[in-house]
């Protein structure tokens, strides 16, 4: 009774398993379908669809502790989602229910979706998978449509059902692509948030023409979005990813320090020219009017939230001159215009625990640690692109299922951290009992008889030259 009891039990652990790497290919797939799907007053699409199937089951499961531990960060982001539709509800009452709603979807599906399907390495392969698959699906139709200008995925998809309208924009004499999404800033950030999954989680031991072709593939798709937020992503996770590099050959002390000293030349060229690094960075733009644009939002939108600090605009007008645009190119600050400052904290600390918390988490091994070094890096760079752009629809969500999908690494014990399964550990350790040699073990100096004692060999201990043998 207890084989067959066990037996089932791993039947239903694989079925489980089956079922989170099914809903994670189905959430990724989603986000790039741009449909447009009437469900009453409500304009639904597919991923919201998807979410709110999900959320709910996604909580109790959450809430059952299947999930793994409930974390500060969890609390965190609930408590961003509710101070949320508290604003719109306080500013807008009965007619922001629907507002309200979608909010919640989008806020908590993606991010407790994440926490409980992607439960180990392989589910995070299959996350990283997914999203890769999608990205070069969408490639040759967002290639054609920076060359002719023509919504090649758009128009594919609306023979079914409505989609996004066309935002037709140029730029250097090209089309800039808007795929699947609402406007080619979308595009260029949800496809940046596969890069650093390409290299390191899809490259990792696999031949550098592979790794960089994948990594190639992203960065080439995001270049046809000609936004400079996303490309200014990759460009960090290139040099956060040499960075672990140079750390991994050096070790980590000399190259804090390098970094430290040149962080702090960086400091003082600023002060001596009069320039802050920011405004320097933020130069880096296709259009130089819009770092002007963009730096007199920020300081206008400030203005709005000094004005409304606890639950900001809604969805009303926010604070600005009657000449000036009404978007935000900042997730950041139109968090806190639209929904105050407490939403604007919660959002901040749930990352800055999931960065903290991932970021310091030790015994794993190097598998793992590339995968850490994974999740980090697209994390902290969603955050810095999130400084340059707006991110809502399917950017908003995929970077919450991101931040979501690496807890699994907090709750990787020693055991589950050993690079071989069970089995082989133990047929390892038979081998190793009866004398055979393990890789990376140094074998005897040449000329020199074998100790019988293989813990006296292994750890060092004096060898006689000459030692009794059965006979004498």
């Amino acid at each position: 009774m207890s084989i067959i009891a066990s037996r089932a039990g791993e039947a239903g652990a694989k079925g489980k398993t089956a079922l989170n790497r099914l809903l994670i290919i189905l959430f990724v797939t989603a986000i790039a379908v741009p449909w447009i799907i009437p469900v009453g007053a409500l304009r639904m699409s597919a991923y919201r669809m998807t979410l709110c199937i999900v959320v709910i089951p996604c909580l109790v499961h959450w809430l059952s502790g299947r999930a793994g531990p409930i974390r500060f960060s969890d609390f965190a982001i609930i408590l961003f989602a509710f101070w949320k539709g508290l604003s719109l509800a306080v500013l807008h009452g009965e007619e922001a229910v629907q507002a309200i709603g979608i909010s919640f979807v989008e806020t908590l599906g993606p991010y407790f979706l994440a926490r409980c399907c992607v439960r180990s390495a392989e589910d995070f392969e299959v996350f990283a998978k997914a999203l890769f698959v999608v990205i070069a699906a969408l490639l040759p139709l967002i290639l054609l449509e920076t060359v002719t200008g023509w919504k090649a995925t758009l128009r594919i998809f609306a023979f079914v059902l409505p989609t996004y309208p066309d935002d037709p924009m140029m730029r250097a004499g090209f089309w800039r692509a808007q795929g699947p999404f609402e406007h080619p800033i979308l595009c260029g950030v949800v496809c940046s948030v596969g890069f650093v999954l390409a290299f390191l989680v899809l490259g990792y031991a696999r031949p550098p023409l592979d790794r960089y072709s994948k990594a190639g593939t992203i960065a080439f798709t995001v270049a046809l979005s000609l936004s400079a937020g996303p490309l200014l992503g990759i460009a960090l996770q290139s040099l956060l990813i040499a960075w672990k590099r140079l750390a991994d050959a050096i070790g980590p002390r000399p190259l804090w320090l390098m970094t430290v000293t040149l962080s702090a030349l960086a400091l003082c060229t600023s002060w001596i020219t009069g320039r802050s690094l920011v405004a320097l960075v933020g130069r880096l733009t296709f259009d130089p009017m819009s770092y002007w644009s963009r730096n007199l939002i920020w300081e206008v939108g400030w203005v709005s939230v000094s004005n409304h600090p606890a639950f900001g605009t809604g969805l009303g007008r926010w604070d600005r001159p009657e000449w000036m645009v009404s978007s935000i190119d900042n997730f950041w600050l139109s968090t806190a215009v639209t929904h105050g400052l407490p939403a604007l904290l919660f959002i901040i600390a749930s990352v800055a625990i999931c960065l903290v918390a991932v970021g310091r988490k030790t015994g794993l091994h190097e598998k793992l640690r590339e995968y850490r070094s994974a999740y980090v890096i697209s994390v902290f760079s969603w955050c810095a692109v999130g400084q340059t752009v707006h991110l809502w629809d399917g950017a908003l969500v995929i970077v919450l299922f991101l931040l979501g999908s690496g807890l699994w690494l907090l709750d990787v014990d020693a055991n589950e951290a050993h690079p071989y399964p069970a089995s082989d550990r133990l047929r390892r350790k038979r081998i190793d009992s009866v004398g055979v040699r393990r890789p990376g073990h140094r074998r005897p100096p040449s000329g020199s008889r074998r100790s019988p004692n293989l813990a006296e060999h292994r750890f060092g201990a004096t060898i006689p030259k000459h030692y009794p043998g059965p006979s004498e």
